[in-house]
This record gives structure tokens, C-alpha cells and sequence, in this order.
């Protein structure tokens, strides 16, 4: 019999789909070769061949462990660089460490581009985006520089400066190479054999501050450390390049441990956007109109992941990722390398503060990278599911010796950073800085939006947005609201039309497989509404079709693990679907004008 052919929706440089695989487990071999920058339709295969659907889940073979030593220590023996706390308090330090100038460490990297919109093009932030894209995704990061008016007030002084208070995590930076993300590794290992807890890779909490407090913790620090106190009031010395030099000294060749604070991931809700928020429009005054301006830019990040055109503003009820957060870091407060979650942009700006130094690699390396990381931490063989809490700071030089490019982006206050679809960043501060950050989806994110859905599924991991759901309601929005030949979104070539008609396939494939039509049932329009629905077994959103069985009315499945759902005869399955597949089709054909 002829095997069908399917179009698959091609996945972004650096990435290969995961429904091009089979569910076979592949040796570390196999794995490596995967990883060579080519043409990715060498690599898909048609769905058909992956046998997922009526076969029996994986039976979890127990990790390979013959990489582990019986008799390995992972205390660090270094003399104390910085003392935290006394008998009084929490909060004080005692800095015995010093720079060490002629031993710098910094990494000869060209620069991420940086951009300066016009007043006209700062008007849009996705179209300006849109317009940058093309250049700066080649370096994973940007940075954009607002044109001389943007003045924004800054809402991080007064009662906030001296009232709101956070909690910060301590970062050891001498062992952020390896030693940090190896000792919990080697404690998650014993937990799983029974012997101890664990925290996964999270860094040790820390004391609380003010911003006020936080701010003297840190100009304590830095004046302490660098006592060359002239190199940060003369710009012309760059100081910035001082801190970088030392940075990395202390991470690959440390001489003392090294303790700093950081405020992360703060939620704004709770401690306070550092941008003006609108005011109802009975206290919108003369007085307030500077502020009221700001409250509704689009580069306030308060709005900038629901602006029209950005797909997160279709997840109506989700805000986990619309929400920015606050850092607040001090002198070598670092970003660990990371991909943001579901490969969406971030957005970073910086309200005040000294400058921070950031990294990125460009999406299209990143299984080079990730394979340097499995060279760096065998400890994760059989563990792909710690890829994304790995906790490590991999130096720039080290990252280039292996023939992975690495670009340096330095923000300054009141500038952007934007980091791209799937593209690796870390970075770190250089002194005292507020800086705020949000999540964005303009439609090009798509086709990183359905590989980060794919691999999540693969690695059991649960989702932080519907992807279906931003996809079918983002095609609705566009046929109502936009040209139907608008070629960026619709149209034949559009990426709705091209991310639908992929989606529409594989969904097909699926129910024409499994399903029949005494057991289909439409969903209930509740579901999955007030209650998110997952799969029990992969945690995949189940907005768009699930599986159920009277058995356990409360559970259900994806179709891909039907089978697992319970043990009940297969005639038990009942099958829910949101859209017949015709009318999804309806709405590729409006995409495409018909």
C-alpha cells in the first residue's frame, strides 16, 4: 500500500520537528549528528511513521549511571571572598575579596546590532520589530535605543523605594561553570534512589530588602570590591569592560567564592511596574496627561504582549507570560543560560541603574549548544527532561572554541533588549540596576510556537500557553481585521495559513486513525475554559481535541496516548473535539481569500 504524503510545516533554523521522529530512544551518537546546521527536510519523515498512537508507552529504562564516581565531592573548598550576615543581621557584608585587574577574563565577541527607530517607527512595536527582524535574528539579541522624547516617568522611587519589598536568591558566582548545576544533579540522583531532598536547580533564597536597602547592599559591594573607584565616574574608561573582565575570571578561574544577591522574576503585581499604569479616566487630569501618555505606549510593557497582533492576547485567561516582571540585580547578578519558555521574544527594558552585559546565540545553533551542554554535564544522559533547570554559565570563549558564535549586547538604562525566538542568552549586571521584561508572539513566533509544543509533549513537560487556542483565535482575529492578502499574515503563503494548514493535518491524521464517529462528541464550550485540561500522561493542552472514558470522568488524554488513558476496552474511548476539521478548513480558505 502507497504511504500518504503530508506536508509538515518547516521548523526553524536550528530545530528539528519532533513529529519527524519515531519514539525510539537514540544513543548519544545519533543525537550528535542531529545537530549539524542542515537543511531541515533532509530530516522529516512523514507522521505516518511514528508508531505512538495504538502502541504501549515507553517502558522507563533506568538512567545510565556509569558516568557517576562512587567518591566524588562537591564542596567548595575556596576561602571566603565575601561574608554575608552577622549576629545582628542579615543584611550587612564583609567584602575580603578584591579585583583582580591583570587577571581579566574578558571574551573578544563582536556585538549584537543596535538599532535607532525614528519617531515614526518607534509608534509600532511589532511593525518595527517585524522590520529589524530579518538582520537582527542572525545574532539571537538586539538592542534598540529609543529616539531623545522618550522620557518616561519612572514609578520606582517614593513609597516604592522605600516601602515595597522583595526577596532576593544568592548567586555563588565561582560556581556557576559547573559546580552549582553538578551538586544538585548529583542530589536529584539521591533523591531518586531514596537517599536525601532536593530544591532542583534553584539557587539558595536570600534576605529581603527595599529597593532603597537593596540599592546601599549593593554601592557597599561594588566600592568594596573594585577599590579603583575613578574607573565608574569617567564613561571614557568604559567601565563596563572592567566588571566583564572580572566577571569571567571569577567564573572559569576563581581564586575565592563569591556571593552576590539578585532580585529575579519579581512580579510586578505584587512589588509594582516601574511604568505608569492607566488611570481610570475620572482622575485623568491636565496634570497627569505626561504620565497618561506613557501608561498607554506600546512600549509600555504593560501592553506590549496584548497589543493587536501579538498572539498572547488570545490566551485570554493565562497571565503567566503577559505579566512582566521586575530584576533587580546588583554587580555580577547573573542571567544563567537559558531559552525562553515556548521559544517566545522577550522583551527587556532597563528602568535605572548601571549598564548590564548580555549574550546570545542565534536560535540556529542551539542543538550545538545543547550538545555542548550533554559534553559538559553527562550527568544529564537519559535526563533530557533537566535541559531547560539546568543552572551554568558557560563562558563566551569556551562557547566559541567550539565553533558556537556568541554576540555581547550592552543595555544601558532606558533601552530595549529584545531576544528572539529559541536563540540562547544569559548575561549579568555591571552594578545596581532595575530592569523589566515581558514575553511577546507577533505571528512569526508560530512556527517556534508548534516545535516548542512538540518537544513538550516528548519530554512530558507542561505548557504555559495553548498553543492551538492563540493559533485558531489569532486566524479569526486576522481574517476580520486584516487584508486577506496580507502575505506577513494571510494569503496563500501567510503565516496563519501556512501554521493552520500544518496544525489541520496532523490533527486529521490523528482522528481519521483513531477515531470514529460513534465515539466523537463535540466539547462543551466550558472546557478547558475555567479549568486548564491537560493530558495525564504528556501534559499537552487539550483545547483543540481529548480523549475521555466513563471510567474516570475527570481525566483524559490526548489522542496521541488514548491508549494510556485507562485500562478499559478501546470501545470504552469517547473522543471531544472543539472544530470539525472542515471548519477548520473554512478558515484556511478566508486566510487565503476564497
Amino acid at each position: 500500500m502507497m504511504k500518504r504524503k503530508r506536508d509538515v510545516m518547516p521548523a526553524p533554523p536550528g530545530f528539528v520537528s519532533v513529529t519527524s521522529f519515531t519514539l525510539t530512544k537514540r544513543n548519544d551518537v545519533e543525537i550528535q549528528n542531529d545537530i549539524k546546521p542542515e537543511p531541515i527536510g533532509k530530516l522529516q519523515k512523514s507522521l505516518k511513521q511514528r508508531p505512538w498512537i495504538l502502541h504501549d508507552q515507553l517502558i522507563n529504562k533506568k538512567p545510565d549511571r556509569t558516568h557517576q564516581t562512587t567518591n566524588v565531592s562537591f564542596e567548595n573548598t575556596l576561602p571566603k571572598g565575601v561574608i554575608r550576615g552577622c549576629s545582628m543581621c542579615n543584611n550587612c557584608q564583609k567584602v575580603t575579596s578584591s579585583w583582580r585587574q591583570e587577571e581579566s577574563c574578558r571574551p573578544v565577541l563582536e556585538y549584537a546590532p543596535a538599532f535607532h527607530p525614528t519617531e515614526v517607527e518607534f509608534k509600532d512595536v511589532l511593525e518595527y520589530i517585524a522590520k529589524i527582524r530579518p538582520k537582527a535574528e542572525e545574532y539571537g539579541i538586539c538592542r534598540i535605543i529609543p529616539p531623545d522624547s522618550w522620557k518616561p516617568p519612572s514609578l520606582l522611587n517614593g513609597n516604592k523605594w522605600e516601602s515595597s519589598r522583595f526577596s532576593t536568591h544568592i548567586h555563588q558566582i565561582d560556581e556557576l561553570k559547573d559546580l552549582h548545576s553538578k551538586r544538585k544533579l548529583h542530589e536529584m540522583i539521591e533523591q531518586a534512589e531514596g537517599k536525601n531532598g532536593s530544591d532542583g536547580f534553584e539557587f539558595e533564597s536570600g534576605p529581603e530588602f527595599t529597593l532603597r536597602g537593596f540599592k546601599a547592599y549593593a554601592a557597599h559591594f561594588k566600592g568594596q570590591y573594585f577599590k579603583k573607584k575613578d574607573i565608574f565616574t569617567d564613561y571614557r574608561t568604559r567601565p563596563w569592560e572592567n566588571v566583564e573582565g572580572e566577571y569571567w575570571r571569577i567564573v572559569q578561574n576563581p581564586t575565592e567564592q563569591i556571593q552576590v544577591l539578585s532580585g529575579h522574576n519579581l512580579d510586578t503585581k505584587v512589588i509594582g511596574s516601574g511604568f505608569p499604569l492607566p488611570l481610570p479616566s475620572s482622575l485623568d487630569t491636565h496634570e497627569d496627561q505626561n504620565q497618561s501618555e506613557y501608561a498607554k505606549s506600546p512600549w509600555n510593557l504593560n501592553n506590549t504582549s496584548k497589543l493587536p497582533g501579538s498572539l498572547l492576547a488570545f490566551d485570554y485567561d493565562n497571565s503567566t507570560l503577559s505579566t512582566p516582571r521586575l530584576d533587580i540585580g546588583m554587580c555580577f547578578s547573573s542571567l544563567c543560560w537559558k531559552v525562553e519558555e515556548h521559544n517566545l521574544y522577550t522583551i527587556s527594558y532597563m528602568h535605572q541603574g548601571a549598564s548590564r552585559t548580555w549574550y546570545g546565540i542565534p536560535s540556529k545553533y542551539r542543538q550545538n549548544f545543547e550538545s555542548l551542554l550533554k559534553k559538559t554535564f553527562p550527568e544529564l544522559s537519559g535526563k533530557p527532561e533537566l535541559f531547560h533547570k539546568l543552572v551554568t554559565q558557560l563562558s563566551p570563549s569556551t562557547l566559541k572554541s567550539e565553533g558556537i558564535p556568541v554576540y555581547r549586547c550592552l543595555q544601558h538604562p532606558k533601552q530595549f533588549v529584545i531576544i528572539f525566538p529559541g536563540a540562547f542568552y544569559s548575561g549579568f549586571d555591571s552594578g545596581f540596576s532595575v530592569s523589566e521584561k515581558v514575553n511577546l508572539a507577533p505571528v512569526d513566533w508560530l512556527p517556534y510556537g508548534q516545535l516548542s509544543v512538540e518537544i513538550y509533549s516528548e519530554l512530558h513537560r507542561k505548557t504555559l500557553i495553548s498553543y492551538d487556542k492563540v493559533l485558531i483565535e489569532g486566524a479569526r482575529d486576522a481574517i476580520k481585521t486584516r487584508m486577506p492578502g496580507d502575505s506577513n499574515a494571510c494569503g496563500k503563503d501567510g503565516w496563519f495559513t501556512r501554521a493552520l494548514k500544518s496544525l489541520v493535518k496532523r490533527e486529521g491524521f490523528k482522528r481519521e486513525l483513531l477515531c470514529n464517529a460513534s465515539q466523537s462528541r463535540t466539547m462543551e464550550e466550558g472546557f478547558s475554559c475555567l479549568v486548564k485540561q491537560e493530558c495525564i500522561v504528556c501534559f499537552s493542552d487539550l483545547y483543540l481535541s481529548a480523549t475521555g472514558c466513563a471510567c474516570s470522568p475527570e481525566k483524559y488524554s490526548c489522542l496521541e496516548h488514548s491508549k494510556q488513558l485507562c485500562t478499559c476496552p478501546w470501545s470504552s474511548r469517547l473522543f471531544f473535539f472543539r472544530n470539525d476539521i472542515r471548519d477548520l478548513n473554512r478558515i484556511i480558505e478566508a486566510l487565503e481569500g476564497k
